[in-house]
Formats: structure tokens, sequence, C-alpha cells
């Protein structure tokens, strides 16, 4: 017994209630500041998914736990008691109900974006067709604003008994004397890290926001070629009579091919892991080249596992239909000192089309340092052509960088 004569809430039902106080206020300081982030605030829709899914569990173990325990008894009754009783059913009908319709919301999406819980555990989507979208968008809406305003009437009401009516009601719902003021600092605490989770999606949030249209695209290999830009054709024809066979280049690791496109006021950034080019090329005569890349579209990454998981899904690379990308050089020609343009078929998707690649290269002999970038027109692909997409450039910006070592065709042969 406190020194009031009322009996302390059991301990497991002190531990949930200041966990569930600490997570809600986060959870909604988090929400009030999404709509304002955009598409750079991706990691802090999956946080706000992560702790919704978690204050959903943690509520239904809290109501298990009050319906499996005695309660200490009420210290009102009439229309205060009432009152109190009807702010607790409306706080449980806000921690069970905001949860399952945010659930709802995102897994009637047109976009189905994953969710990982705290970036680890799956959580699936919901069977729910998309025309109770709006439907759920409301509802959550609703349920964030009804719970501030009974978590509000929740507070004044354990103000109102502690400081006024002075019956020490606090007291219950702490494990040791004196402990609960401590304890009431959880809601502020909760509150001021959400509104710092929301400052950390401004100028951090670079790398990656939502994923989207990617390239896959390699990128042309190197070679320097001092051929007359006006050379007629017929001259590469009779090049193997009389020059050399071109060097074969291999692609040393270490290189880059990454990608970006702007996103409203942002860009998205990232690249492909995985990537390897077959390179037949003559530094000295470049219309005589043959060049084939081949791009793991399963290896695209924006730096979110979530993210890429999007990129990778049918809304956009297509990676588990189409898993490779390929680009095949037709003519490469030089438009300036050690500056070349190349002209290929770009495949992807299931679809092949012109694209023109430029590069640089710097370096003598056999061995090489290339840079390059392309433009890659994502429509033609049908590349994001869903609600996700609805911001992003029509052209992704691709570019790459790398060093390669050539072999002479004779070296090769021995």
């Amino acid at each position: 017994m406190s020194e009031s004569g009322q009996r302390r809430y059991s301990l497991g039902a002190i531990v949930l209630h200041w966990v569930l106080a600490l997570a809600l206020a986060f959870q909604l300081s988090l929400g009030m500041g999404l709509d304002d982030l955009g598409r750079s605030g991706f990691a802090q829709f999956q946080l706000h998914k992560s702790i919704g899914i978690a204050i959903l569990v943690l509520s239904l173990l809290r109501l298990i736990w009050r319906l499996a325990h005695k309660r200490p008894d009420a210290l009102e009754g009439g229309f205060n008691g009432f009152l109190a009783k009807a702010v607790h059913a409306g706080l449980y009908l806000f921690m069970i109900g905001a949860p399952l319709t945010g659930w709802l919301l995102v897994s009637t999406e047109t976009v189905k974006v994953p969710t990982l819980l705290f970036g680890t555990v799956p959580w699936p989507h919901l069977p729910a067709p998309h025309s109770v979208n709006g439907f759920a968008h409301l509802s959550h809406a609703v349920l964030g604003w009804l719970g501030m305003a009974l978590i509000l009437l929740h507070v004044a009401g354990a103000v109102r008994h502690q400081w006024l009516l002075r019956d020490n009601l606090m007291a219950r719902m702490a494990p040791a004397r004196g402990l609960w003021l401590l304890l009431a600092l959880l809601l502020p605490v909760g509150w001021a890290l959400g509104v710092m989770e929301i400052k950390k999606a401004g100028p951090p949030q670079t790398e990656a926001e939502t994923p989207v249209a990617a390239v896959a695209e390699p990128i042309a290999p190197a070679a320097p070629a001092p051929a007359p830009a006006g050379e007629p054709s017929n001259a590469a024809v009779a090049a193997p009579e009389t020059h050399a066979a071109p060097p074969a280049w291999t692609v040393k690791p270490g290189g880059t091919l990454a990608f970006s496109v702007t996103n409203g006021a942002d860009k998205v950034r990232g690249r492909f892991g995985k990537w390897s080019g077959d390179i037949v090329f003559d530094p000295d005569r470049p219309e005589g080249a043959r060049i084939a890349i081949q791009v793991d579209l399963g290896s695209a990454s924006v730096g979110d596992p979530t993210q890429d998981a999007m990129l990778a899904s049918a809304d956009f690379l297509d990676a588990a239909t189409h898993p490779r990308a390929t680009y095949r050089s037709t003519s490469i020609r030089m438009v300036a000192p050690n500056r070349y343009a190349a002209k290929g078929m770009l495949s992807l998707r299931g679809k092949s089309r012109p694209q023109d690649v430029v590069f640089t290269l710097s370096g003598t002999g056999l061995s090489r340092h290339v840079e390059g970038s392309a433009v890659i027109n994502r429509a033609g692909f049908e590349i994001g052509t869903g609600e996700a997409a609805a911001a992003l450039a029509p052209t992704v910006q691709l570019t790459f960088s790398f060093d390669a070592t050539g072999r002479r065709a004779d070296s090769v042969e021995k």
C-alpha cells in the first residue's frame, strides 16, 4: 500500500504504461512532420511504420495484462469517474486503431513499399483492395488527432489529481516513491526525439530518398584514337589487312557505375554493384571497336535495403523478370582529343533503344582511365510509371569511372 492508501499497479502494467507513453509521444511528433518531408523522409516513414507496429503489439499486450491483473480501485465515481473510463477506452481505441489503419494505408497504396521493421524484420501487407485506401488515410489522420486530444485529457486528469485533489494518484503508476515525476518526463523526451528525427531528414538525406528510376546501363570503356573525323568507312574495312588486331581490354576492379535522377527538389543517387564488360578497342582506330557491357540490375542500390527492394521491383527495374541490362556499341568516333562519342543499343526490361554514351580517356598505351556519362530516357523503358515516380525527372543521368588494361591480339594468342 502507498502513502495514499491506494495499491500500485502491477510492475508489468507500469512498465508497459511508460514504454507506450514514450513511444506514443515520439510517434505523434514524428507523424506530424512527415508530410512536410516529402520523399526526402523515406527513412523516417519507415521508422514511423516500425514504431507503429511496435505500439500495436505493446497495446495488445497491455490490454491483455489489464484484463488478467486486478487494478487499483477508482478514486472517483460519478461523471468524473465516467470521463476517466471513457478517456482510457478512447486511448486503447487510438493505440490499436491508429497502427491498424496505418498498416491498411500502406497495404493499399498503388505502389507497394516493402516494410522492414527497424530495417530487419519483413512485415506483410494486408490483403485489402486499393478502394479502401481513402478510408485508411482519413481514419488514420482522425485517430492521430483524437489520440493527441485524449493524451492531453489524460495528462490533465493526472495533474488535477496530483496537485489539485492531492490524492497522490501518480504514485500508483510508479514502482517506487517519487519516481513518477521522473517517468513523467518521458512524454516531453519522446516528443523531442521525434522532432530531432524529422530534422535528420534535411541536408544529411542527400544520398538516398525514394528509390525509383534507375538506369541500368553500362558504359563504354576506353580508347584513345586520333583517327581523322572524316575518314571514309571503307578504311575501317581495310584496317584488318594493314593493322594489327585491336587489343582486348579488361576492366579492373574498383570502378563505379552510378545513377542519379531529380526528384522534385531532391535528387536520388545510387550505383550498380555488379557489371562487366567485353571490350575490343584500338586506341588509335575507335571506329573498329566492339563493346558489350552487362549490368546486374539486382545490384542497384541507393543505400537503403527497403528502397533497394523497390528499385528492383516490377514498378522500376523489374530485376526478377529481366535480371540484366546490356549495352552494345554500333559505332565510336573521336569528337575531341581523348574524348569520344559512342552510339549503340541499350537493352533493358525487355526493350531495346538507341543510346549515346560519351567518355574521355587518360593514360597511355595499354593502361587507361575512363570516365563518361549517358542520359537515359526512363520512359522509353517504362521505368517508374506509377505514383511513386510522379515527381521524377523523365531522364536519368548515368556516370562511370574505371581503369582498364589492354592486351594485344598476338599476346593473347601466345
